[in-house]
């Protein structure tokens, strides 16, 4: 377990289970939550804070092509791949306030993908990096969070997200084009053309998800908690060729940054 601390934020990062960030805590506040039962073998995606990689959200029918030939991974959500290949899998410690794993034989190129942690005593900036230095291959990662929608049993959040476009899926949610409509409410939906950085308030905590994130996911079908997830490319985007070639000497970087501030006057005034 990495166990940082920074003014009073604390996180936890467990590497033994799947390389998450078990807890961020700003004070008293935990800010990250559980969307509680999970698809049978896919508990592990609905808590914490984890990565996707080297794909994000739904690979459809768990195939794809690259370099004039098809590939297949494992179909974890039948017939389709979810959330990549190395939530369910022990990381390494890497150093002080990082994590790394090797892609595994589910994944036909090989690579490795690394995490860091980095804490202050208002910010935390997650980043990834996903290399290869044998060969080329196509990757897309990113960052699922949960955040709790209530604090030690208060009021419910709010938040504000501005997307431009969404995508519209079938039934079994493979995006299938783009529309200036934001669609029916809770939303379990991507976008891209996010206007900006969506924010996160508690009653008396304003949290922002900063990232250079080109698409977004917000779920916000659970009770108990609500997940805003930044991407670096579409859901699907190894079959849409949306993705960035990854080869020696050329790795995919890709963060999040964790902003919160208090919204009491008080502490403000005495910080």
């Amino acid at each position: 377990m990495i166990e940082l601390t920074a003014g009073n934020a604390a996180i936890r990062v467990d590497p033994a289970d799947g390389g998450r960030l078990t807890s961020l805590r700003a004070g008293d506040a935990e800010l990250l939550g559980s969307g509680g039962a999970g698809a049978p073998g896919l508990s592990q995606i609905m808590y914490g804070s984890f990565l996707m990689a080297p794909f994000v959200g739904r690979m459809e029918g768990a195939r794809f092509t690259f370099a004039g030939r098809e590939w297949t991974v494992p179909a974890n959500l039948a017939p389709h791949a979810l959330h990549g290949l190395v939530f369910d899998r022990p990381w390494t410690v890497d150093g002080p306030g990082a994590i790394g794993i090797e892609l595994d034989e589910r994944w036909p190129f090989g690579g490795a993908v690394r995490q860091e942690f980095e804490l202050g005593p208002d910010t935390l900036t997650v980043r990834a990096t996903v290399a290869n230095e044998r060969r080329a291959m196509p990757a897309i990662v990113g960052f699922h969070p949960w955040f709790a929608r209530r604090i030690d049993g208060g009021p419910e959040f709010t938040y504000r997200f501005d997307p431009g476009l969404r995508y519209v899926c079938d039934e079994d949610g493979i995006p299938q084009h783009l529309s200036a409509s934001t669609g029916p409410r809770p939303w379990d939906d991507s976008f891209t053309a996010v206007a900006s950085s969506p924010v996160i308030v508690w009653p008396d905590l304003e949290l922002t998800v900063a990232s250079a994130a080109s698409h977004w996911i917000v779920c916000e079908t659970k009770a108990d908690a609500v997940c805003i997830e930044p991407l670096s490319g579409p859901v699907n985007g190894l079959n849409t060729h949306h993705y960035q070639i990854v080869e020696p000497g050329a790795p995919l970087q890709f963060s999040m940054t964790l902003h919160w501030a208090s919204r009491n006057p008080t502490d403000r005034k005495t910080a």
